[in-house]
């Protein structure tokens, strides 16, 4: 008996060992400068058709959003203290700084927030900002403020990116897409930087699909896997295009399932605007020099 649990451990340790990062890297079929070329068009247009100059004249905006992690996987995977969780979430554009207050569930009036890279909470009860940077080590609270906040602005940040490839057109429930594939360093998977691809709808410009990898994401089970976002009901605030539904599914489900009611996690956003508070409110610790989208 003995020996069969260590051969079983071994095995298990061998099939970890053996899982490499994620790599969702296609061929373009396109010599490197013109997929290139058309990849940065396509991006172009939708940041054109989403509204993004609203965006960089507004500069800030807020909205109340809730996000719900269904099942006893998402009891396991979720990032916040409970499954299902409401936020008022305030943003400053093309930056990492954003914060969110609870607004139900065991950190219910709870403050959490992210400036130039270190992570802060004010708790319901006290009256300072608590500065809670932790370095190098994974903070799922930081994770969440940072992910939320990159996703809302993918097709704007994902303009800058060095690497981007047209991966062609591809048709799914009826509809034409086309795929834009992003990256840093190298097209190729590499340990540092995460991969995007794009599933742009030809006909509103929009984009209702991207598949991402996270390499955040250490786990020696699960540094293999990669994720899916759906962007769903866009309402026009202000010339902005917002998508106030997004599930989110394990791989590329969001292009591989028939129906998405069944994520693995879906956030939702029930109030946008642009506003209503001051910029420097995002701002509590002194003496950061600000770091802009630099990470």
């Amino acid at each position: 008996m003995k020996n069969i649990r260590l051969s079983f451990l071994f095995a298990v340790l061998g099939v970890i060992s053996s899982c490499k990062i994620a790599d969702i890297s296609e061929s373009s079929h396109l010599p490197t400068e013109e997929s290139q070329r058309l990849a940065e068009a396509k991006l172009q247009g939708v940041i054109q058709a989403q509204g993004f100059e609203v965006l960089q004249e507004k500069n800030i905006y807020q909205f109340k959003a809730t996000d719900h992690w269904p099942g006893w996987m998402g009891g396991i995977a979720k990032i916040w203290p409970d499954k299902t969780t409401n936020f008022l979430f305030k943003h400053n554009f093309n930056t990492f700084d954003g914060s969110a207050l609870l607004l139900d569930g065991k950190k219910r009036g709870d403050l959490i927030g992210l400036q130039s890279w270190i992570y802060y909470e004010k708790t319901k009860d006290s009256i300072a900002i608590q500065n809670m940077d932790t370095g190098d080590k994974f903070n799922k609270l930081e994770f969440g403020l940072v992910v939320f906040h990159y996703f809302l602005e993918l097709p704007y940040r994902l303009y800058h990116a060095p690497i981007k490839r047209y991966y062609g057109q591809r048709e799914w429930r009826g509809q034409t897409y086309d795929l834009v594939f992003v990256s840093w360093e190298s097209e190729a998977a590499n340990p540092d930087f995460d991969q995007y691809i794009l599933w742009i709808n030809t006909d509103s410009q929009l984009v209702d699909y991207c598949i991402y990898t996270l390499r955040d994401n250490n786990s020696a089970l699960t540094r293999h896997k990669y994720g899916s976002i759906a962007y769903q009901d866009y309402r026009d605030i202000d010339g902005f295009q917002v998508p106030f539904n997004m599930p989110i599914l394990l791989d590329d489900g969001v292009v591989k399932k028939e129906s998405l009611d069944k994520y693995f996690h879906q956030f939702t956003i029930q109030e946008f605007s642009f506003g209503g508070f001051e910029e420097q409110e995002l701002y509590p610790l002194p003496d950061l020099p600000k770091m802009i989208d630099s990470k």
